[in-house]
């Protein structure tokens, strides 16, 4: 293993495709959740739609010029659920991607299943990118803890062609609530999705506080801006 001899200089958190999640769970009762200072066994991940880029995210509305095309939904729900279910009660932590608005409702929704069948815990659920909210959706998070793991960097393209995907005032009513998140009661965490977006986390935090793209005199949604020290926190 590179971290015996010196060759690791980060700390892993490792999450496997959620299919495998029983092989996982036996891998962490035999080894423990960290083989060694660097590696550290996270949990599972699955995706729910797409992107907005390629106009696949799932969306309560359709695509601008689109109207048949709402999105991807990437997975079966009952088998999502089912797997669900079966990860966090073996101690697992789940990550699951949701970038459209229709998306995030499902997860929340499938949180509050998940904590009435298998009881109240500190899980850590993450929702991937929570990029795009539909109303009210965003006080959601803080009923059970849900984790809300963002990218600030993405907002930097998304300003430009957002509106081009979902119009005008959709995409400045939902996109990268973070503070509305964090009002809400949502934990926020940031990330950088590399290699998407640059792995430096002070470009991260620089695009939380100002919310303004290459090229812009004003920022993208102003009202969702945070501090500094919140953008530290997450």
């Amino acid at each position: 293993m590179g971290s015996l001899y010196g060759k690791m200089i980060l700390r892993v958190c490792l999450f496997f495709p959620m299919p495998t999640w029983s092989r996982v769970s036996d891998l962490i009762s035999e080894h423990g959740r960290s083989l060694s200072q660097w590696i550290h066994l996270g949990g599972v991940k699955a995706f729910l739609d797409g992107s907005l880029g390629s106009s696949s995210a799932l969306f309560h509305e359709p695509y601008e010029g689109d109207p048949d095309n709402y999105g991807l939904q990437m997975t079966d729900l009952d088998s999502l659920l089912n797997r669900t279910l079966e990860s966090d009660k073996s101690g697992l932590q789940v990550a699951i991607h949701a970038i459209g608005d229709k998306a995030n409702d499902i997860l929340l929704d499938m949180v509050d299943k998940i904590v009435d069948l298998n009881g109240a815990k500190d899980r850590r659920f993450r929702i991937e990118h929570a990029q795009h909210l539909a109303p009210g959706a965003a006080n959601r998070f803080g009923k059970h803890g849900t984790i809300a793991s963002v990218q600030p960097d993405h907002l930097l393209d998304d300003a430009d062609h957002a509106w081009s995907k979902i119009g005008v005032e959709r995409s400045e009513r939902s996109s990268y609530t973070f503070r509305s998140l964090l009002d809400g009661g949502a934990q926020l965490a940031f990330g950088s999705d590399w290699p998407i977006s640059d792995i430096n986390p002070l470009q991260a935090i620089r695009s939380a506080v100002f919310r303004k793209p290459p090229g812009w005199e004003v920022p993208w949604i102003p009202a969702e801006r945070l501090t500094l020290d919140e953008s530290l926190k997450a």
